[in-house]
C-alpha cells in the first residue's frame, strides 16, 4: 500500500485570509458554532491584507486635494496611486477616466445622470436592480430574459436595429449573475453595440472579484464595480471608462473637489468653473480609505493570480 506525501492543495482562506473567518456565534439551541458564511454573492468579508493596509495607514489619515501639510500631501497621493492601481487592475485605455464612488449602483446613478439628452437605453428584465432601475430620465427598452448566452447577443442586435441610428444609445449589461453565477458574452454584446452606433456600460460587481477584467479587450465603453464584493470594507465603487459624456455633463454633486474656481456677479449670484478631470463627480471630501482599500484588493488579486485563485 503506497501513502501519498503530496501537500493538501491550498484553499481560498489559505491563499488570501479574510476577516472573521474565526467567528463564533449563538445557537438558538444554546452554545456557539463557528460562523459559515453562504452569502459572499452579496458581500464579501475583507481580506486580511486590506485590513492590515487600512490599519497601517490610519495614523496618517489627511485631508486629500485641500492642505500643504505632510499627512494632507501623503493622503492626497495615497488617493491618486489607488486611481493608478484600479486603472491598471481594469486595463483602461489612455484616454479614460476613473471616478471613486460609493457602490456599483452609485456608479451607475452617475452615470445615468450623464447620459446625453433623448438617450435610449438597453436593459435586460434580468438585471440586478443597480443596472435595471437608475434610468429614469432616459428612454428605456427592457430586453427579454435570454435562455443562452447567444440569445442575449441576438435579442441585442434585433433590439438595436430597430432603433433611431442617429441618437445616443446605452447598453447595460451584468459580466456574471450573482444567483446563477453564469457568465455573460460581454465581448460580443460590445460588439453588438458598438455596430448599432450604441455604447455599453458593464456592470462588472460579479465579475471582477473572480475574473481577470480587461475593459480594453472586451471593449466596453464603461465599467462599474463595488468594493464590497471585491474582499474591501463597504462604502466604495468604481465608475471607469470613457471621458467625454461625465466630461460634458454637470457635476454628479455640487461642492467642494469638483470646483476649480468660483467667481461672485455683481447680481448677487455666481459663477463656477467646474474640473474635467474625475473630481468634477467626486465632489465633498473622498473615502480615501475606501479609494485605498480598493487597491489594496485589487494588488492582492494580482499577486496571487486569478488562474491560482
Amino acid at each position: 500500500m503506497s501513502v501519498s506525501t503530496a501537500a493538501p492543495a491550498r484553499t481560498i482562506c489559505d491563499q488570501l485570509p479574510v476577516l472573521g473567518r474565526d467567528v463564533t456565534v449563538p445557537l438558538v439551541t444554546g452554545g456557539e458554532v463557528t460562523y459559515a458564511a453562504l452569502d459572499y454573492a452579496a458581500s464579501a468579508p475583507a481580506l486580511q491584507r486590506v485590513w492590515d493596509d487600512v490599519a497601517a495607514y490610519a495614523p496618517y489619515y489627511g485631508s486629500v486635494h485641500r492642505g500643504a501639510g505632510y499627512l494632507s500631501q501623503l493622503s492626497t497621493d495615497l488617493f491618486e496611486n489607488a486611481r493608478r492601481t484600479v486603472t491598471e487592475f481594469l486595463d483602461c485605455r489612455d484616454d479614460d477616466q476613473l471616478v471613486f464612488t460609493r457602490s456599483t449602483t452609485d456608479s451607475l446613478n452617475l452615470l445615468a445622470a450623464a447620459l446625453p439628452a433623448d438617450c435610449q437605453v438597453f436593459v435586460f428584465e434580468t438585471e440586478h436592480h443597480a443596472s435595471l432601475l437608475p434610468w429614469k430620465d432616459a428612454r428605456v427598452t427592457y430586453l427579454d430574459a435570454p435562455r443562452t448566452p447567444g440569445q442575449a447577443v441576438e435579442t441585442l442586435e434585433k433590439a438595436l436595429a430597430d432603433r433611431d441610428p442617429q441618437g445616443p444609445a446605452l447598453v447595460c449589461v451584468t459580466g456574471a449573475s450573482n444567483v446563477t453565477g453564469e457568465l455573460w458574452p460581454v465581448r460580443e454584446l460590445a460588439a453588438a453595440a458598438h455596430s448599432h452606433g450604441a455604447r455599453i456600460v458593464l456592470d462588472a460587481a460579479q465579475l471582477a472579484p473572480h475574473h481577470p477584467l480587461s475593459v480594453r479587450d472586451l471593449d466596453v465603453d464603461w465599467v462599474a464595480f463595488s468594493g464590497h464584493k471585491l474582499y474591501a470594507p463597504f462604502g466604495s465603487g468604481v465608475l471607469a471608462g470613457r471621458a467625454d459624456w461625465l466630461r460634458a455633463a454637470d457635476p454628479y454633486l455640487a461642492g467642494g473637489g469638483a470646483s476649480r474656481k468660483v467667481t461672485r456677479r455683481e447680481d448677487g449670484g455666481v459663477d463656477v468653473e467646474w474640473h474635467e478631470s474625475a473630481a468634477r463627480h467626486e465632489a465633498g471630501s473622498p473615502n480615501v480609505i475606501g479609494a485605498y482599500s480598493i487597491a489594496s484588493a485589487c494588488k492582492a488579486l494580482t499577486d496571487e493570480g486569478f488562474d491560482n485563485l
